[in-house]
């Protein structure tokens, strides 16, 4: 095997370690294999013995535990040679074979270090130090549980280093190469399986299940450090090590072994360079390149076993005794994490550790300096806010290891309730048991910014925030004129804020919106551009343009509306459907504000919704409603300035003159363009292009924005001209206000977006469509007049099994005993009674009060229409009695009599009953 392919096989991503030993100590770090190789042959021609690390690192100057990132082995150390544990490499080499059928492990791979033997288990994946240590410990247990005679220093030590294949051991002044045992060649082998073996041996292995505890143990043991002061306080306090003090007190007759052992405590502390040499320096042999030899030796921290074998007196009273395993977890304490561009610095007393997380330094009941984690990944309070529903509350960052960072809104009310933060941090990821720690320390964050910031303003809509359009919000972001603000999210807001986050690449999306710039296509680019006219309506007098899309399937009417959202996001999302109530459509449309508004397949919906959905899109609010469990009017948002799109197979026009008489006022509000089939090319290219369009939104609404910010003058004056001119063009009058404004929107949008390079449309061939679109809705719309004689018609026509029809009774003499000879009526009411009419004089008698229910039904005028009944037809406010003639004997009831026989001199069509 070559010596790259083995460095790749037993290193995962990092920095990789080169140490040289000889007659000087150098250590190197490199970002790749490559470099790896060329400084180990550098030092071995120099006859230095040239080593690596065993582990990956996250930094680049440090070889500590503290500093690994990963691993991809497990390793032992088999010493060979005259005063080690095995004469020869060959007794070595048996004994290994017969540890490897005790234990069941897979075969290793094996490397003639030159005088002993290095064993590795390479692992089919890089894992954590935190993964790895419990596992080593377990295969270091198991060596000394099978007499393997393995250097113990060795096999549980993450920045352990081993010969590089391929070098020379320049040991004893000799030059044996290292290489590999026969080809090399080995079998990878699964984590989980090398743990399992190792557990069965009746070592305790934790998996590598992320459940809370291990989640925890984790980020604990990679933010651990240990300080040399540390212990030396606490055992100046009479509460640490007698041993060390009796080292550091005793340095001139202290023995060489306790000697080493102070040595091996101080090595492995963060400020060994000065503790090392501070326990040493009055010792008789002290020099510092004795003492540095010395500790490069050293293996591992010793244990307080290896203490007292030496001098078991200062162990016997210790309070520690058999609660720790060696006396540098005395010194432990949690690393800090330096100042952060990204993250800030966590109020006292808590902090963040090295290696992320959230810990607590307090001080013991003895005074003793403690840290405690309070949780294990990065979170963080960034602001308070005020949130015009929910009153005060913070935002919070969470920092997740795969998921990456989170933003998200805790009501004030929350933080003070241990049940209602642990749902709101549920929500979010964040599983936690005891809620008590990090309830102070979110508390301990509000104080903290309370007494340093003001809280800003939660927006309940995204849009404009004034009328000088000097921002704009747009999901996590506040636009403005120079900078980009942070956006908290609302109650309104919070579910809404992911959509706007862009998607794939700019030019891709530019690419794709171009889909659409080709003959025949002004249909779907005019769509396309409402979505930039959208926000200019903020600077038109009219709260909602409307434009509805009906005609059969095939002409790529949503396909169009998704690509037009594609511009400010996630379209899938931002879209309404179907299904949504009429209450949800509005609601959205208010946290919409400026942004356009477009509601897909609108067919289900009956004529007095969509007429009831007319009026209030064009209206700009919504109903007002009060609030949930309360007596109080809900808040309402400011009035939105949008555009709206719908789509639906049939005109909504159409189907709301299917319930009332006159849909002429819905007509005007709403502009309506019937789509005809159309050839889009193959299957294949539009199915290639709604997937791209999935795969790429959200960049182009932020530029468009900030070019209106900075030039919002210059923008005002072009729409103006825009309108005067598609005014003037189709000959719209102040009754087409709301056409007028949303071509003239549109087409202005188009224009700047064209500027911008965001689209390649053609704006005269666009311009040339529209105004044929506008002069035939102002043809559809002359013809929705309608005159007095046919709402009569309609009215009767609706209610005609509820009239009475009979001949008049006044050419008839009355009878002897006074009453009126009886008439056969032609059709009797079979249901509630509503007018009579008489056949022979063409004269109807209608009862006020069901007529104006049906006018106002039909949201028809209705003192306007009895006077011109009066006008027209000479009716007359009069009293009768409707069932004369007939057995019926009702009483006399006010009436309005019209005369259905006058011919009006105006009217164009036959009036009669």
């Amino acid at each position: 095997m070559e010596t790259k392919k083995f460095l790749e096989e037993v290193l995962g991503d990092g920095y990789y370690s080169v140490l040289g030993l000889g007659d000087k100590k150098v250590q190197s770090f490199h970002a790749t294999i490559d470099d790896v190789i060329s400084r180990a042959n550098e030092l071995d021609a120099e006859g230095i013995n040239a080593y690596f690390g065993l582990a990956t690192f996250t930094t680049s100057n440090d070889r500590k535990v503290t500093n690994v990132k990963s691993l991809s082995s497990f390793y032992l150390d088999l010493d060979c040679g005259v005063g080690k544990e095995y004469p020869d490499q060959n007794a070595a080499f048996q004994d290994l074979r017969r540890f490897i059928g005790a234990t069941g492990l897979p075969r290793p791979m094996l490397i003639n270090s030159g005088h002993g033997i290095h064993v590795y288990w390479v692992l089919t994946e890089s894992i954590s130090y935190a993964e790895w240590l419990p596992v080593a410990q377990g295969l270091k247990d198991m060596c000394i549980q099978h007499n393997l005679l393995a250097d113990n220093g060795v096999t549980a030590d993450a920045a352990r280093v081993l010969r590089v294949p391929g070098t020379r051991n320049h040991k004893h002044g000799t030059q044996k190469p290292v290489m590999f045992f026969g080809t090399g060649e080995f079998h990878d082998v699964e984590f989980d399986e090398f743990a399992r073996l190792i557990g069965k041996e009746g070592v305790t292995i934790p998996t590598k299940v992320d459940n809370e505890e291990n989640a925890f143990k984790k980020a604990i043991i990679e933010n651990s450090e240990f300080g040399f002061r540390n212990i030396l306080t606490k055992t100046m306090n009479g509460k640490g090590c007698e041993q060390l003090k009796n080292v550091m007190e005793n340095q001139q007759g202290i023995s060489e072994p306790l000697w080493r052992a102070g040595l091996s405590i101080a090595k492995f502390c963060n400020d060994a360079d000065k503790a090392v040499h501070k326990m040493s320096e009055r010792h008789p042999e002290y020099s510092k390149h004795l003492t540095d030899d010395k500790v490069e030796l050293i293996k591992g921290p010793y244990t307080c076993a290896t203490f007292a074998e030496e001098d078991s007196e200062p162990c016997s009273a210790c309070p520690h005794w058999g609660k720790i395993t060696s006396p540098i977890s005395l010194g432990k304490s949690i690393k800090k994490a330096p100042a952060s561009k990204d993250i800030p610095l966590y109020p006292e007393p808590y902090f963040r550790g090295a290696k992320g997380g959230v810990y607590v330094r307090f001080k013991d009941k003895e005074g003793n300096t403690e840290d405690k984690m309070v949780y294990h990944h990065d979170l963080y309070v960034t602001k308070r806010i005020r949130d015009e529903i929910t009153g005060e509350g913070v935002v919070m960052r969470l920092h997740l290891p795969q998921d990456g960072l989170r933003e998200f809104t805790v009501p004030l009310t929350s933080v003070t309730s241990r049940e209602e933060l642990r749902k709101q941090l549920a929500m979010e990821g964040i599983a936690v048991i005891g809620m008590e720690d990090i309830m102070k320390y979110t508390t301990t964050w509000i104080n903290h910014l309370q007494a340093k910031t003001t809280a800003d303003l939660a927006r309940t809509q995204f849009g404009w925030t004034d009328d000088e359009h000097e921002s704009f919000v747009l999901g996590k972001e506040e636009i403005c004129k120079d900078e980009v603000k942070s956006n908290p999210a609302s109650v309104q807001t919070a579910g809404l804020m992911s959509y706007f986050e862009p998607k794939g690449t700019f030019d891709k999306w530019k690419e794709l919106i171009n889909f659409y710039n080709r003959d025949g296509f002004e249909l779907h680019q005019f769509i396309v551009c409402t979505s930039f006219g959208s926000p200019l309506m903020s600077f038109l007098p009219i709260h909602c343009a409307g434009l509805h899309l009906y005609g059969g399937t095939g002409v790529g009417k949503t396909t169009a509306m998704n690509a037009a959202l594609s511009v400010w996001g996630d379209h899938h999302e931002l879209m309404t459907h179907q299904d949504d109530t009429i209450n949800s459509i509005m609601n959205r449309g208010e946290v919409y504000h400026n942004l356009p508004f477009y509601m897909d397949e609108l067919t289900n919906k009956s004529a007095m919704e969509l007429s009831s959905l007319v009026y209030q899109l064009t209206s700009g609010r919504q109903k007002n409603r009060m609030s949930t469990g309360s007596n109080i009017e809900r808040k309402r948002g400011k009035p939105w300035k949008l555009i709206a799109l719908t789509n639906a197979n049939k005109s909504i026009i159409e189907k709301i003159s299917m319930a009332k008489a006159m849909p002429k006022a819905e007509a005007q509000r709403l502009m309506e363009i019937e789509t005809q089939s159309m050839q889009f090319g193959s299957k294949e290219e539009t199915d290639k292009f709604n997937l791209d369009l999935q795969r790429n939104y959200g960049h182009a609404g932020r530029e468009y924005i900030r070019h209106i910010i900075n030039n919002a003058e210059e923008v005002q004056k072009l729409l103006e001209t825009v309108q005067i001119k598609v005014d003037t063009t189709a000959g719209l009058t102040a009754e087409n206000r709301f056409w007028s404004a949303l071509v003239a929107a549109t087409m202005t949008g188009l224009i700047l977006a064209k500027r911008l390079g965001l689209i390649n449309y053609d704006s005269k061939k666009v311009f040339d469509w529209v105004i044929g679109r506008l002069k035939d809705n102002k043809n559809e719309v002359s013809g929705m007049s309608i005159s007095v004689e046919e709402t009569l018609n309609d009215y009767i026509h609706e209610h005609w099994s509820n009239v009475l029809w009979i001949k008049s009774t006044e050419d008839l003499r009355a009878q002897e005993d006074g009453t009126t000879n009886i008439v056969i009526p032609e059709a009797l009411p079979r249901g509630k009674l509503v007018a009579r009419y008489e056949t022979d004089l063409k004269r109807a008698y209608l009862i006020p009060k069901p007529l104006k229910a049906w006018c106002v039904q039909q949201q028809i005028n209705y003192t306007s229409f009895i006077g011109e009944l009066k006008t027209n037809l000479g009716a007359v406010n009069t009293t009768m009695r409707l069932s004369k003639g007939t057995h019926m004997n009702l009483p006399v009831t006010r009436v309005i009599a019209v005369d259905c026989s006058i011919e009006n001199e105006n009217k164009t069509r036959d009036t009669e009953v």
